[in-house]
């Protein structure tokens, strides 16, 4: 039997702050920007970016194993270095730092060991998302329309910046999403494309499997219209589908001064 990965949702919205974070300098719109990176069968069975990937589901593997081994490992080397390195006495400000070096390792060791199931799902069917809680906060469940994205600013040289994240609502701190694309835009262009259940599957091996099953179940539904836009085409997997599609809404591109404007959708005529 196929495990379930249907959660309840948690969260409706962003509270009292919800306005405030609609206009968030760094929000990300939901749109298709680019055609996004094509995932493998090959490269989901590895279970790299994601692991499991149905016209249903997708899952990314729990990366909260990241921060005590990162965090731990940070703390243990200094200490190993300041044990086998030193000359002389540490002073009070070396002293202070052993104390938030050996505290941090303590605190990674117990998370380890303690940190609650992390998960995250992005349920197509439902159009909900569950983004891992951060530290020992449960995992958060909301409907991706209502999910506030943003990307990251990163350093001063700018190393990590214009990563994608979403905002959780229970603190506004921030979870990653990444589809290994080459900035935010191509990793929401993925999500959008992917959550977009009246679009056919994005590209990719990974979802071969499932696009005939997918076009059914948007056939028996009448082909309603995309629920997000797209600058970029979003085909049907064969010419024939296609066509049978665009009896109920096509995309329509218009170009103007060289640059590729958003499309629109229409009704097909069907004769």
């Amino acid at each position: 039997m196929a495990k379930d990965l249907t959660r309840a949702i948690t969260h409706e919205h962003y509270g009292k702050a919800e306005s405030g974070l609609q206009k968030y300098y760094h929000k990300v719109e939901k749109i298709i920007y680019h055609t996004p990176r094509q995932f493998t069968k090959e490269s989901i069975e590895k279970g790299g970016v994601f692991n499991f990937a149905s016209d249903e589901f997708m899952t990314q593997p729990d990366t909260s194993n990241g921060l005590p081994f990162i965090v731990g490992g940070s703390s243990l080397s200094s200490l190993l270095a300041l044990f086998f390195l030193l000359k002389e006495e540490l002073g009070t400000p070396g002293t202070v730092y052993v104390c938030i070096a050996v505290t941090a390792l303590i605190f990674s060791i117990i998370y380890y060991f303690t940190k609650p199931p992390k998960e995250s799902i992005l349920n197509r069917r439902d159009g909900l998302v569950t983004m891992e809680g951060a530290l020992y906060q449960p995992n958060i469940t909301m409907r991706f329309k209502n999910v506030i994205f943003c990307f990251s600013t990163g350093g001063e040289n700018g190393l990590g910046a214009y990563k994608l994240e979403a905002i959780r609502p229970n603190n506004y701190t921030f979870a990653m999403f990444h589809a290994s694309g080459k900035d935010c835009y191509y990793d929401m262009s993925f999500y959008v494309w992917y959550m977009d259940k009246n679009r056919p599957l994005p590209p990719g091996s990974a979802f071969d499997t499932f696009r005939q099953r997918d076009f059914e179940r948007r056939k028996e539904e009448g082909f309603p219209r995309p629920l997000y836009m797209s600058n970029v085409p979003t085909p049907e997997a064969t010419p024939e589908q296609q066509k049978e599609r665009e009896r109920f809404w096509k995309e329509e591109f218009l170009e103007k001064d060289g640059v590729l404007m958003r499309h629109f959708t229409s009704s097909g005529v069907d004769k």
